[in-house]
């Protein structure tokens, strides 16, 4: 059976799910509670991200393309700011520093993931003449009130 896939729903939720982590990161939370959650969740998003990619990459017919990919750029820039204050401040948490090879492994992925988002989004951008959304736009657009 056929499944439709709402991508923007998806990447809302993940979006959603890394302002969750973001904003823990800014408290005191115990390492021993939250730091094998944090780490189960970033290798989580690489793997949602990445499978979320694959199925848009080749499917530049669909009529919300350049939305879908533009709101994928804005979240993978959030992921990708999670990594490096992960990375940054590695010594703050065990599990962190165990793990710190996967984490800048991810981040180089995901930095490279980003430039080939930007320049399928320009490409297509240019062959359709439409306006490409600012990441600042997007992100008042997913943000709750």
């Amino acid at each position: 059976m056929s499944q439709k896939i709402v991508f923007q729903d998806n990447i809302f939720q993940i979006t959603r799910s890394l302002d969750i982590i973001k904003d823990g990161m800014n408290l005191n939370l115990s390492e021993d509670i939250f730091a094998k959650k944090t780490m189960n969740d970033i290798l989580f998003f690489d793997f949602a991200l990445q499978n979320i990619f694959n199925k848009i990459e080749l499917q530049t017919h669909l009529p919300n393309y350049l939305d879908t990919m533009q709101c994928l750029y804005f979240c993978i820039t959030k992921y990708i700011d999670i990594l490096a204050a992960l990375l940054s401040n590695k010594n703050n948490n065990s599990l962190v520093i165990a793990n710190s090879g996967k984490i800048e492994s991810i981040y180089q992925k995901y930095g490279e993931l980003k430039d080939k988002i930007q320049e399928s989004v320009q490409d297509e951008s240019i062959t359709q003449d439409e306006i490409m959304v600012s990441e600042t736009e997007l992100s008042q657009l997913l943000q709750f009130g």
